[in-house]
């Protein structure tokens, strides 16, 4: 019996530490990282890139991150990869889908290059891709510079909720900000609360277990909450007024 408990309590050990190793991935506020560019797809889909002729930087990545990147015969060395982590790769070749991929080729072909999508954004914004479709590469400006982000959600009622991060992978009890600089939407999982605001209007929500990704206003925001930070929006309604601050 004793030989059993403890065994037990190292298996609860060692998922409790996997677990925050889990949501520990990607704790940065802002990525200053990324190339400023987007992948664009079919009818104005898009994603921001996470890395250009670059492997990803943090330690591991988790289904619930987006990270997208794009690889040119220019680039040199063995390319990264997590296939454990929703892996999906275009193969692109004049500017259209040439193949859909679960596992990143030896060599890049010198007339084409590669998209390498893991976690959400291989798993659902890769989704919407068919061989054949036209991609392109565009640069776009931040938003904010690097020091302007806000820090501050202030909601409906006054009180101030605190953000965790911006236009990347939300993890657990995090509040995590997404403005057009990301994507066209959140392509964050249904475990979670949302909504978007135009002119400092809540213009629509999303609730716990909507698998519909939420859009992101052109010139506005979304504000998206797992766990106890959830709670602390349940109440928001359309047309509520909700502004940042710094």
């Amino acid at each position: 019996m004793r030989v059993i408990m403890k065994r037990s309590l190292v298996l609860i050990l060692v998922l409790s530490l996997l677990t925050v190793a889990a949501f520990a991935v990607d704790s940065r506020f802002v990525r200053e990282d990324v190339p400023n560019k987007h992948l664009v797809g079919p009818d104005g889909v898009y994603m921001q890139l996470t890395q250009y002729n670059k492997n990803y930087s943090i330690p591991n990545i988790i289904g619930y991150e987006a990270e997208l990147a794009v690889f040119t015969p220019e680039f040199t060395g063995p390319i990264r990869s997590v296939p454990a982590a929703f892996l999906k790769v275009f193969v692109v070749k004049n500017d259209k889908v040439d193949q859909i991929l679960t596992s990143v080729p030896k060599e890049i072909p010198e007339d084409c290059y590669l998209v390498v999508g893991h976690g959400r954004a291989g798993l659902v914004f890769m989704e919407q891709f068919v061989v054949g479709d036209s991609v392109t590469i565009r640069d776009y400006t931040p938003t904010y510079a690097l020091d302007e982000y806000p820090k501050i959600i202030i909601l409906p009622d006054g009180s101030e909720l605190p953000i965790d991060g911006w236009n990347r992978g939300r993890a657990a009890d995090e509040v995590i900000v997404y403005n057009s600089d990301f994507a066209d939407k959140t392509y964050t999982n249904e475990w979670g609360r949302e909504f978007s605001v135009e002119k400092d209007e809540v213009v629509e929500l999303r609730g716990m277990g909507d698998k519909e990704s939420l859009y992101i206003p052109e010139k506005g925001f979304v504000v998206s909450t797992h766990g106890e930070k959830a709670s602390m929006i349940q109440n928001v309604m359309e047309w509520d007024y909700v502004e940042l601050d710094k």
